[in-house]
């Protein structure tokens, strides 16, 4: 899918970057002085809009297959996006960043604090530090409110403004090259005349971004020299990446002046050295696999690991190990996944070597004792993790495969690393209550799963079903009787907007 196209409509997106490390004792924030040209912005479109408008837009990145679901990847960058955020001079927007699966170099933002990060942005980042500057910069268009001021720029062309990004979105799922030419046709057709003033506005607000961005990275405790290390190599993409860099770069220009900013504020700060985490070298590896899509994809990439690992010793040798075991599920082959995962436990502490040699334990189990130990260990990793979601919903997984189902619901029910306001929390419950036959349970959380992610008209659906299905005890039903009464009067209110 070629998300470019719609992004031109929906964000002000860039791609920049570079090393990180925490803020040392002593150390003071830094001030850059900067224009609070964002914070003025909004006064029509609220930051509850916005993000109502960013989740009716996720819904339709979410149905998309570049859209990545993977808990590891997940995990891993809102890690590092909150440490971000929490540096970040920005108290108005609950943020959300995701992958994409897409080999560009990119990222952007979208309405409400989504921000999504390609896997070739994660891959190709020479450190971690030029990830974390990506992903400042981004938390910078959204602390600005730029997407706000786009929209009310607009203002009497909205409905045509939404409509855009949501045809352009359908278009380009069309997918090939057609599917995005489809998609900047509609983008273009039905945008025309807004184009200019869109790319007039977007320079001053890449520039914003940069500014905002650098001063996160440092109060972060990240190398801000870092982004200028990352436009200089956005600058050559354009040689490179034929097809995507020039449309990038059109709609949000890598200017001289832009690169002559960032160069003349990052000179006056005294360098800082930055050690790359473990998990980043190991969602790096990961993601070399699943940016495929086919067998001889993953094929190429276990050969590609198999010959580095010829001259790695150490940490990376470890971490090459974990890539082939990833490799080697993908390919259906459990036992020489266990054996790559063990070696890969070499690597050090790491929330996502654990995981990976539970699910391989699992999976190339031969007895039902085997598979009991693997449950058993997972656990383990639930104590030795207590804040990891990666890790409890790996535990969770395990009991849905051994039918344990009374067991599942009562880990998550008392267990606080998976949130009872997260869609998947509910999702979780929803399979287990169905496989117990429990009918009215299970269309309550699949209700309260929509309406998590803003699928008002589906949740009121799913809570009628479980009103009609009437097996649940006096309280599960007050509940629905409840949250149904809720539901409709938010789905009469968006229906009113929406005129």
């Amino acid at each position: 899918m070629n998300f470019k196209a719609w992004v031109l409509l929906v964000s002000a997106m860039t791609t920049a970057c570079l090393p990180g490390t925490a803020l040392s004792a002593g150390q003071t924030p830094l001030d850059l002085n900067l224009p609070s040209l964002g914070t003025v912005a909004g006064a029509e479109l609220s930051p509850a809009d916005e993000y109502a408008l960013g989740a009716q837009i996720m819904r339709q990145v979410r149905a998309d297959p570049t859209y990545m679901s993977d808990p590891e990847t997940s995990e891993y960058l809102n890690r590092l996006g909150y440490q971000l955020v929490s540096n970040a001079n920005t108290y108005t927007y609950q943020f959300f960043f995701f992958p994409i699966r897409d080999a560009t170099l990119n990222a952007f933002a979208l309405p409400g604090g989504y921000i999504a990060v390609h896997t070739g942005t994660i891959i190709n980042a020479q450190n971690e530090s030029e990830l974390a500057g990506v992903m400042g910069h981004e938390i910078g268009h959204v602390s600005q409110r730029h997407i706000a001021r786009m929209i009310e720029a607009q203002k009497g062309n909205m409905a045509l403004t939404i409509g855009s990004m949501l045809l352009a979105i359908l278009a380009a799922r069309a997918g090939g090259n057609s599917g995005g030419h489809a998609a900047a046709a509609v983008a273009m057709g039905s945008q025309a005349a807004m184009i200019q003033s869109q790319l007039n506005y977007s320079r001053d607000a890449e520039r914003e971004a940069d500014r905002v961005g650098l001063q996160t990275l440092y109060n972060a405790g990240f190398d801000p020299k870092g982004m200028e290390s990352f436009f200089e190599r956005l600058h050559s993409s354009n040689r490179f990446y034929e097809s995507a860099a020039p449309a990038y770069l059109s709609t949000h220009p890598l200017t001289v002046e832009r690169m002559a900013d960032m160069e003349n504020r990052t000179r006056s700060i005294p360098p800082r050295l930055h050690r790359d985490s473990l998990d980043f070298k190991l969602i790096q590896a990961r993601l070399e696999v699943l940016q495929e899509t086919r067998h001889d994809g993953w094929y190429k990439v276990r050969k590609e690991f198999q010959r580095r690992l010829k001259t790695s010793s150490g940490i990376n040798e470890a971490v090459l190990h974990y890539g082939l075991s990833v490799a080697a599920q993908k390919l259906h082959e459990p036992d020489e996944a266990l054996v790559e995962a063990r070696l890969a436990m070499k690597a050090g502490k790491s929330a996502i070597l654990v995981r990976n040699l539970t699910r391989t334990e699992y999976d190339a189990a031969r007895t039902a004792a085997d598979k009991r130990k693997a449950v058993e260990d997972a656990r383990s990793a639930v104590d030795r993790f207590p804040l990891s979601t990666m890790i409890a919903e790996n535990y969770v997984d395990l009991l849905y495969s051994q039918n344990e189902h009374q067991k599942l619901i009562h880990f998550l029910r008392s267990n606080t690393a998976i949130s009872q306001e997260s869609s998947n929390y509910h999702a979780l419950l929803a399979r287990s209550y169905e496989k117990l036959g429990k009918k009215s349970l299970q269309y309550l959380h699949t209700g309260e799963m929509y309406a998590l992610y803003g699928s008002t008209e589906a949740a009121v659906y799913q809570m009628t079903l479980g009103q009609k299905a009437a097996d649940g005890d006096f309280y599960t039903m007050s509940q629905i009787d409840a949250r149904l009464r809720e539901l409709r009067e938010q789905l009469l209110i968006e229906k009113e907007r929406a005129k």
